[in-house]
C-alpha cells in the first residue's frame, strides 16, 4: 500500500534552522548594544564634574553659577561696594609737601588732613636734629628759648623775648586742656619753681623743642619726665600763633 503524502505544509529543516539562528543574532546584538550604552553612560557619569543643567553648565557643591534661563537655587555673588574716596583738604599740596605732611602726621599720631600749616612743618623739619647749645641760636647749636623765638618769628612773624622765663611772663596763661598748635609750654627741669625750659605745642599732646640731650625734637607731654617737669601753658597775646 502506497503512503499518501501529508497535506500539511512544513518548512524544510535547513530554512527553519536559519531563521532561528538569525533571531538569536539580533537578540545578542541588541543586548550587547544595551550593555555598551549602559557602560558608556556609567563612564560618563563617573568622569563628569557634576550634574549638568541648561546651557551646558556643570555645578559642583558650593559653586555659585547662573544660567540664562534659571539659576536653580544658585546665584552670582553680588559685587562688593567700592570704598568711597577720602577727601583730603591737602589735595593741592605738592609731592614734597604731601610727603612732609605724612611724615609729621605719623610722628604726631594724627590724620594727614589735620596738618595745614606747611610753613610750620617745613621750619621744624629744617631745624630737626640741630644740636643743643646753651646760648646758641644757629644751626651749629641752639637752646630752647632761642628755638621757640626763631619758630615764632619765622613762621608767625611774632617777636618773643629771649629767655624761657621772659617768654613765660610775656604770655597769657591758659589751662593745659586749652592748648592749641602754636601755644607755648613751660617746664622746670632743675627741680625748682623757676621756668628753665620752653617748647612750642603742636597737636595730640606733642610739642617741639630743643632738648639738652637730643637737640631739636618732638616730645610728648605725657612722657614721664615731661609730665613731672610741666609747669604751665601760655598763649602769645600779640599776633596769633594758633592760626593753622
Amino acid at each position: 500500500m502506497k503512503t499518501r503524502p501529508s497535506s500539511r505544509f512544513s518548512l524544510p529543516v535547513p530554512l527553519s534552522l536559519y531563521l532561528l539562528l538569525a533571531l538569536g543574532s539580533v537578540t545578542m546584538f541588541s543586548c550587547s548594544t544595551m550593555r555598551q550604552s549602559s557602560s558608556t553612560a556609567s563612564t560618563s557619569k563617573g568622569t563628569s564634574s557634576g550634574p549638568r543643567f541648561l546651557d551646558d553648565i556643570r555645578v559642583n557643591p558650593g559653586d555659585r553659577v547662573s544660567s540664562k534661563n534659571k539659576s536653580y537655587g544658585y546665584t552670582e555673588k553680588a559685587p562688593e561696594k567700592e570704598e568711597k574716596a577720602t577727601v583730603n583738604s591737602n589735595a593741592d599740596l605738592s609731592l614734597n609737601e604731601t610727603t612732609l605732611v605724612r611724615k609729621y602726621a605719623t610722628i604726631l599720631g594724627v590724620d594727614d588732613n589735620k596738618l595745614h600749616n606747611i610753613d610750620l612743618l617745613e621750619e621744624i623739619d629744617d631745624w630737626y636734629g640741630t644740636p643743643y647749645r646753651y646760648g646758641g641760636s644757629s644751626k651749629n647749636g641752639i637752646d630752647c628759648s632761642a628755638f621757640s623765638r626763631t619758630l615764632a618769628n619765622d613762621v608767625f612773624n611774632v617777636s618773643l623775648p629771649r629767655t624761657a622765663e621772659q617768654q613765660y611772663s610775656y604770655c597769657d596763661h591758659i589751662k593745659k586742656s586749652q592748648l592749641k598748635q602754636g601755644d607755648l609750654v613751660f617746664f622746670h627741669t632743675t627741680g625748682g619753681s623757676r621756668i628753665t625750659h620752653v617748647g612750642v605745642y603742636l597737636q595730640n599732646g606733642k610739642f617741639v623743642h630743643a632738648s639738652t640731650s637730643s637737640g631739636v625734637m618732638i616730645s610728648d607731654l605725657d612722657d614721664y619726665y615731661w609730665r613731672r617737669a610741666y609747669r604751665a601753658a601760655g598763649r602769645v597775646p600779640k599776633g596769633d600763633m594758633t592760626k593753622n
